[in-house]
């Protein structure tokens, strides 16, 4: 990512890009909307997703790949034990994930950390869309006796009793309300009209959903630096912005994959707002771009000197991860991504 004041690389061809073999149509026919695919073609066009590959080309940090690795293969029987049903493609894709923006030399923690953030990334995929189940969940964790012997209720119940073991209590209470808040957001997302002309999205629903918040204060497990206890005024101060990057980055580098879906194209923030706004996809693709890049800088400028390596890792890695995993499909319009998931 590009901490300074500079606009996005708006050429067609930023340095280091043209080992891509990138071509505008590239990809286009994966999606099966024709008004999706245009608006796709145009944001390709633009060269602004190309500025954003080539903002992430030096990032090459050592990432333990074989811890990654075990950690799925110990996670997936454990799910399997559990009776709860994830993806192993999810597991394999989420402990790249958390390697890579949240390194920790400790095992313990580093499996810790994988575990949460593979189920609650798998919590958040079912939950978007069943919206029943996000109200199981909620019942299940925060109402005694509502379903608190299902296979979810318990595995949940274990991932924070890991977790616990590696932070005070008061940090704990705060990640589980984050937790339980952005599943409350998914109930929320639900309500939206498919021709955006409600008045329940808003930026308050926004900032409920996708688990930003959660995501955003595991960072504070890396180093003392960026302890949540130690440190209280500093992510409280930043936490609105570590959301915003994450939001807005996010849906910037998932367009692709919506699209190729289609119905999660239309329901993404971005589409939405193109359409209640009446301005063009690109515009609001624009935008939201310009937001999660001033979000960015933002956080940087609010952490210390000693805090700002760990903070610019997670969030270059972030938009990296987009780029060379699999679960983007990135390498459909630019075959010369290396996945990192291979």
């Amino acid at each position: 990512m590009n901490p300074t004041d500079r606009r996005p690389i708006r050429h067609p061809r930023p340095p280091g890009v043209d080992t891509l073999r990138h071509t505008p149509q590239r990809g286009l026919d994966a999606v099966p909307d024709p008004r999706h695919r245009g608006m796709v073609a145009d944001v390709l066009a633009s060269g602004l997703v190309d500025g954003m590959i080539a903002s992430t080309e030096g990032f090459d940090p050592p990432v333990d790949t074989a811890r990654a690795r075990a950690d799925a293969e110990l996670l997936t029987a454990e799910f399997a034990a559990f009776g709860v049903t994830v993806p192993r493609a999810t597991a394999n894709h989420i402990t790249l994930m958390r390697a890579l923006m949240v390194p920790v030399a400790d095992d313990a923690l580093a499996l810790a950390l994988d575990r949460i953030w593979v189920f609650t990334t798998d919590v958040d995929d079912v939950c978007s869309h069943d919206p029943a189940e996000a109200g199981a969940v909620l019942r299940a964790g925060l109402l005694p006796g509502h379903g608190a012997s299902s296979p979810t209720a318990r595995y949940i119940r274990h991932m924070f009793d890991e977790i616990a073991r590696f932070c005070d209590p008061t940090f704990l209470a705060a990640y589980k309300t984050f937790f339980y808040n952005a599943v409350t957001g998914v109930l929320m997302e639900a309500e939206f009209t498919p021709e955006a002309s409600d008045e329940v999205d808003s930026d308050f629903v926004r900032v409920f959903n996708g688990f930003s918040q959660f995501w955003f204060t595991s960072l504070q497990f890396t180093d003392p630096c960026l302890s949540a206890h130690r440190h209280r005024a500093f992510w409280s101060a930043a936490l609105s912005s570590g959301v915003a990057f994450l939001n807005d980055v996010n849906d910037v580098l998932s367009f692709y994959k919506e699209a190729v879906h289609g119905g999660d194209f239309t329901a993404s923030r971005i589409h939405r707002r193109a359409v209640s706004e009446g301005i063009p996809y690109l515009d609001a693709y624009r935008r939201s771009l310009d937001s999660g890049l001033a979000a960015y800088r933002r956080v940087l400028d609010l952490a210390t000197d000693e805090q700002r390596p760990y903070l610019d890792r997670y969030m270059t890695a972030f938009a990296y991860w987009h780029f060379h995993c699999r679960r983007y499909r990135w390498q459909d319009v630019y075959p010369g991504l290396t996945p990192i998931d291979h």
